[in-house]
């Protein structure tokens, strides 16, 4: 995956891949595994995806909230990134 969509990601949060939300196991910059249990791929399209098939991925709202929220308040020095962590948010 592109480094901005791993930006988006933690470990141990939520990934939806094709609409099927999966809890992320592991990630790097560029990569990123997720936990499928038997019974999700039984029951879900992912059945049909072989190793390296395209999937659309989408990424928790509160990363995307958080992220535009730093970009924001930049320019008025008010959140950061630094008093988001001291306070336990990231």
């Amino acid at each position: 995956a592109r480094p901005e969509v791993t930006d988006m990601m933690i470990e141990k949060g939520s990934v939806a891949l094709d609409g099927i939300s999966l809890t992320l196991v592991a990630l790097s910059r560029e990569s990123f595994s997720v936990a499928l249990i038997p019974h999700t791929l039984a029951n879900t399209t992912l059945n049909f995806k072989g190793p390296g098939a395209r999937v659309n991925i989408e990424t928790d709202m509160l990363g995307k909230w958080i992220k535009k929220l730093l970009a924001s308040d930049k320019a008025t020095g008010g959140l950061t990134e630094a008093k988001l962590r001291e306070q336990g948010f990231i």
